[in-house]
């Protein structure tokens, strides 16, 4: 301890004499005041705690800090996004074109489980009965199914060795960064030696699944007592309700033995990330993923249009970046082959009716996007921003919260079937009927037992659905970075005389407080927007069954409340406040509990109707207990059904509006307030 303090402390070059006090022979370093002053003041990886190969932030450190976004890209798509931005700003090497990932892991795939079904064999297995009849199921050749594996093998081992080199190349990035800041030489060997002492720790950090242990993380460095991000040891990051979540979770499931357990590289991908942004620099970071083209290629000519109040369609149509535009082209050419598809007429559960209904699934999310951005906040978020903000609501958060629902159903079936078993055993002519006759003894558990099924919806309803839904979508909003939302101006870069060299361009009034607030509000909403189109898409064509009828009538039950956009403008109202009202209380929890309440209220009213509609149709002897589709008549009698829920439902999409008017008016006044002090400081009067 006496030697990392003496090497931490700068001494003085005044020898101290015999009546110098001991205090006066080492020279304090001013301490900043704040936090914020200490966070910039720590902007080298001398100021900052080291960890195992030189990081500055630890592996274990994902979902700790509430002001970083990297993390949540880091989850989303398998974390391939973020791996390809950290390996660009690195590097500058470019990720594999589209089409190729595309071939890799679609294609290739879906051909390996069409040829395996093609050439499936009929195989009789025997039942255990003796009489020597057995069962006929379809088995496709080992050939196929082994070859099939080793793909799926090859391409992982692909993935992981790739992202194993670009965190040896980060690592051998911070000794450099190290030995330039303490004046020493490169040495070579031991930059080697560095990568081959922690090959261990790189192979752990990029596989399947393993475990850290948390207490060898540190390494304690002669460099370095103070934390990371410039925050001494005594001293944490204020939490909100996504931090104190994890720690939770994190507590209860890895903290009691000491390990930290990874899945598919997310944290150590994270890590890396937070790494890059620190070795790169703020300004390197202002492009876009996938095409990593810079903000000042093509926000400009966005700007004067907001700045002109220009409202020519085209104009902001041809102002989109290389993302946008490779998105809308994608999604257009994807239209035209279902479209050519459907009118083929080689699956006749897909026609062109039913292309009719995925275009009126679209255009519902379309036509109030229309009203949300172009018609009433056209200049508060650019037409480039809206097509990102949708594409990740639809393409990122849809999955996310598909994967983290199926993850946290199941731990709610498994608690409801304990207490189903418990109720059970207790009751021996219960049992005995689920021995004898299981489809009876199940429909008298539902009537009997509603106290475990209201349980269970409840759960599902505020937790599975509402809790995770909304937290998929806050980040979904948190994971995009636009010009629009940055603050200042994004200027062109135009050449002076001299080559080579670049001088920003003048920079214009920003915006106001109230422009940005709907700006973030239309962001949120058009997140929700792309997750409820992609959502609407699974009910009608996925969990409904194939009949015209159904479709037309989930469409528009759907339609009819868009409960997602809503509540992602209640969250706007949160976020809105934290952000430009400054008010730092107002965390996570804060700005989505309004919108759990909302979302998990509609839930919870629409399957508890389901509930009691199931249990009245089994007193009645109405329930069916065949698989046969249903038609167009019975859709229509189950929507007669459903009526007194969806008016329930629409009771709360009401509440829920008039929250949001409320909210938002009181907000808009607070913002112009804002506005009108900051522009009574500048006034050459004052």
């Amino acid at each position: 301890e006496i030697t990392n303090f003496a090497m931490v402390m700068p001494i003085t070059t005044d020898p101290p004499s015999e009546n110098t006090p001991i205090a006066t022979v080492v020279s304090m370093p001013e301490e900043p005041s704040s936090v914020a002053e200490r966070r910039q003041h720590a902007t080298s990886s001398a100021h900052l705690r080291k960890y195992r190969g030189g990081f500055t932030s630890s592996i274990c450190a994902i979902f700790r800090d509430p002001d970083r976004r990297t993390d949540c890209c880091a989850v989303a798509c398998c974390g391939v996004l973020s791996s390809d931005r950290s390996r660009y700003l690195l590097t500058g090497e470019r990720p594999p074109p589209l089409w190729n990932r595309v071939l890799m892991y679609l294609v290739i795939p879906a051909l390996f489980i069409v040829a395996m079904n093609y050439f499936a064999v009929d195989v009789t297995v025997d039942d255990g009965s003796g009489s020597g009849e057995g069962q006929t199921v379809r088995t496709a050749p080992r050939e196929f199914v082994w070859s099939f594996i080793a793909y799926i093998i090859t391409i992982f081992v692909y993935g992981c060795v790739k992202n194993q080199r670009t965190r040896k190349e980060i690592m051998m990035k911070l000794y450099l960064e190290g030995s330039r800041e303490r004046g020493e030489e490169v040495d070579p060997q031991q930059l080697e030696s560095l990568v081959s002492r922690h090959n261990l720790d790189t192979l752990r950090a990029h596989c399947c699944c393993s475990c850290d242990y948390m207490r060898d993380d540190v390494l304690y460095d002669e460099t370095s007592m103070i934390h990371r991000d410039g925050l001494e040891e005594d001293e944490e990051l204020e939490k909100d309700f996504c931090t104190s979540l994890w720690d939770c979770l994190s507590n209860t499931f890895w903290g009691c033995c000491g390990c930290w357990c990874q899945c598919c590289g997310f944290c150590a991908l994270a890590q890396e990330e937070r790494e890059v942004n620190r070795l790169t620099g703020n300004e390197q970071q202002k492009i876009d993923y996938l095409t990593f083209q810079p903000y000042s290629e093509y926000y400009p000519s966005i700007q004067n249009l907001i700045e002109h109040q220009d409202k020519g369609t085209w104009k902001h149509l041809s102002s989109i970046s290389d993302l946008s535009s490779k998105l809308l082209k994608n999604v257009a050419a994807v239209l035209v082959v279902l479209l050519l598809f459907a009118l083929s007429d080689i699956n006749s559960n897909f026609t062109l009716e039913n292309m009719i209904v995925l275009l009126l699934t679209l255009g519902q999310a379309f036509f109030i996007e229309y009203l949300v951005h172009w018609r009433w906040n056209l200049f508060d978020l650019s037409f480039d921003s809206v097509v990102k903000y949708f594409a990740c609501g639809f393409f990122l958060t849809t999955p996310s919260a598909v994967v983290f629902e199926l993850v946290i159903s199941t731990l709610a079936t498994i608690i409801a079937f304990i207490l189903a078993v418990l109720a059970v055993s207790s009751d021996s002519e219960l049992a005995n009927e689920f021995t004898s006759d299981l489809k009876q003894a199940m429909k008298e558990f539902t009537v009997n037992y509603p106290a475990i099924f209201i349980f269970y919806e409840f759960v599902n309803a505020f937790v599975v659905a509402a809790l995770i839904e909304e937290m998929v979508k806050y980040f979904g909003y948190r994971m995009v970075v636009t010009p629009d939302l940055l603050p200042g101006r994004i200027a062109p870069l135009s050449r002076n005389g001299n080559e080579g060299e670049v001088e920003p361009a003048d920079e214009s009034p920003p915006k106001s407080a109230k422009s940005i607030g709907a700006g973030i509000t239309v962001a949120m909403v058009s997140v929700a927007l792309g997750f409820a189109c992609c959502e609407n898409l699974m009910y009608v064509f996925v969990y409904s069954p194939p009949s015209l009828g159904v479709e037309i009538s989930t469409l528009l039950a759907r339609s009819f409340f868009p409960v997602h956009p809503l509540c992602a403008a209640i969250q706007s109202i949160g976020v809105c406040k934290r952000d430009l009202e400054g008010d730092k209380k107002c965390g996570l929890g804060r700005i989505i509990f309004p919108a759990i309440l909302l979302h998990g209220s509609f839930d919870f009213v629409l399957m508890l109707a389901g509930y009691f509609q199931q249990v009245e149709n089994i007193k009645e002897g109405n329930d069916d207990d065949g698989n046969v589709a249903p038609d167009d008549e019975d859709a229509t009698a189950d929507l007669s059904e459903q009526l007194p829920a969806l008016i329930a439902g629409l009771v709360f999409v009401i509440i829920g509006y008039a929250y949001y008017v409320v909210q938002s008016r009181a907000q808009n006044q607070r913002l112009i307030a804002i506005d009108n002090a900051a522009r009574d400081l500048n006034s050459p009067l004052v």
